[in-house]
């Protein structure tokens, strides 16, 4: 498959438009936020993830329409980009895996699938799938277990969630509990059997894998 000059900076570039946005019309969230990537930094969160070269370990999660949704099943037919995703209700997450939608076909054509996962509940998942037009499954960690289990769940912080409150945004509503933790947002693009070819892993949720470089990975 040949590389796609046209996508090369699609995800990139509406990222960083959303964090323009975001400071101009939401500035104490865009602080909060500086605040949140800054101690997620400082504290080495996500520092023990998976690396390349790693097996990543074993899931077995619900997707949108509740079918169980194997990762040895998904393996051993081919390659796989896993996408771990903060929730429905991140602009930075739904612009990523619109992303991942453009690409979802290049990704068939080798015999690849793509599967994101959240901490949302099942109609949430399914609320995140329809507003993106996705064609891959969405799946549901419940509780962020599988998100522990790769050492990227983190606590939001009180300063966030007082800002979601506000905003009538209730991580305890979407995910079941009132842990308010979310996970460092990640990009696993694994060989068929399971062997990470490459990883992205960045505290900064802002910034995600472009997808120039999943597409020559999974090749």
């Amino acid at each position: 498959m040949a590389e796609r000059p046209d996508l090369n900076d699609t995800t990139t570039a509406r990222l960083a438009a959303e964090s323009r946005r975001a400071r101009t019309e939401e500035p104490e969230v865009a602080r909060a936020y500086d605040n949140l990537v800054d101690r997620l930094i400082k504290s080495g969160a996500g520092a023990n993830a998976p690396k390349a070269g790693d097996i990543l370990p074993h899931f077995a999660l619900p997707d949108d329409e509740g079918r169980l949704v194997n990762l040895a099943d998904l393996v051993s037919a081919g390659p796989v980009v896993v996408s771990m995703n903060r929730g429905h209700w991140c602009s930075y997450c739904r612009i990523e895996l619109e992303g991942l939608q453009e690409i979802h076909e290049d990704v068939r054509e080798v015999g690849g699938s793509i599967v994101a996962i959240t901490p949302d509940r099942q109609a949430y998942a399914r609320k995140l799938k329809t507003r993106c037009n996705l064609k891959f499954p969405v799946l549901s960690d419940i509780d962020n277990v599988f998100a522990m289990s790769l050492g990227l769940a983190v606590w939001c912080g009180d300063e966030i969630r007082a800002l979601y409150k506000m905003a009538g945004l209730d991580l305890s509503e979407s995910q079941g509990n009132d842990g308010w933790l979310i996970p460092i947002p990640a990009t696993f693009v694994l060989e068929r059997g399971g062997r990470i070819r490459v990883r992205y892993v960045n505290p900064d949720f802002r910034e995600r894998m472009t997808l120039a470089e999943i597409l020559r990975a999974i090749n």
